[in-house]
């Protein structure tokens, strides 16, 4: 299992750097909020291409999405929604000082159910899903990126969301 916390650890590291890239964040939640994506799920996607020039198909990303479906649904979700509502109410009744440690300690909960999700994906995918090799990381991207909008139905503001992140992900000299 040593190689699984291996690839965990950099994934995990991969997520932090790309996820802090400019744009990337807000248009990881834009897609999150408004298009039901997972980050979890885009950010594996972007680090096996980046890391492997490996792309998912359909199969692919279902099992992932089937191996940290429970996560996310009894563990991430709640945490976050917890974490969103305590920032309004704080901000509606004028409690923003008591309430920021509250918040920031259900924000550090929440990185740690990322990091849950994320070696449950590392652990399925080791477990014998099947990628394809690409010639470049962008290339490996929009063909997962592709799989994954066919596999969840995905209308044409979020694929073109995906591709865009791919391109302020990987893109090693932003403008």
């Amino acid at each position: 299992m040593a190689d699984l916390e291996a690839l965990v650890e950099d994934f995990w590291r991969f997520s932090l750097q790309t996820y802090a890239r400019p744009g990337v964040q807000a248009l990881s939640l834009a897609l999150q909020d408004d298009h039901g994506c997972d980050v979890n799920l885009m950010l594996f996607c972007l680090w096996l291409a980046d890391s492997r020039h490996l792309a998912l198909g359909h199969a692919g990303i279902d099992a992932l999405a089937l191996a940290t479906g429970e996560l996310n649904a009894h563990l991430v979700s709640p945490v976050r929604s917890a974490r969103r509502w305590l920032k309004t109410w704080s901000a509606e009744v004028g409690e923003e000082l008591p309430a920021k440690a509250q918040y920031e300690a259900l924000k550090s909960v929440e990185l740690k159910c990322e990091r849950l999700v994320q070696r449950a994906m590392v652990a399925r995918y080791l477990g014998g899903i099947t990628s394809h090799p690409m010639q470049t990381p962008s290339a490996a991207a929009q063909a997962s990126f592709t799989a994954y909008a066919e596999a969840r139905k995905a209308n044409p503001d979020a694929i073109n969301g995906l591709f865009k992140l791919t391109d302020w992900a990987l893109d090693r000299n932003p403008v």
